[in-house]
């Protein structure tokens, strides 16, 4: 877990899996040693994806990572 870096996701209005959910994943992974951030978006409900693909940083972060 410590080498894969981690960006999550989340709608803040998600009431399928409460962002709270996704704070305490990326803390659990940072409290490891792992690189894990997460990116929430105010106004997105469960379809936080639609925003994430939008997002051109995405890919950019995608580019600066390899296994």
């Amino acid at each position: 877990m410590q080498t894969l870096p981690i960006w999550a996701f989340h709608g803040a209005k998600d009431t399928t899996v409460r962002p709270a959910e996704s704070e305490r994943m990326v803390e659990a992974v940072k409290r490891e040693g792992g690189d894990a951030k997460l990116t929430v978006y105010p106004g997105a409900g469960h379809d936080s994806w639609t925003e994430t693909y939008d997002n051109p940083a995405l890919y950019d972060w995608f580019l600066k990572h390899k296994r």
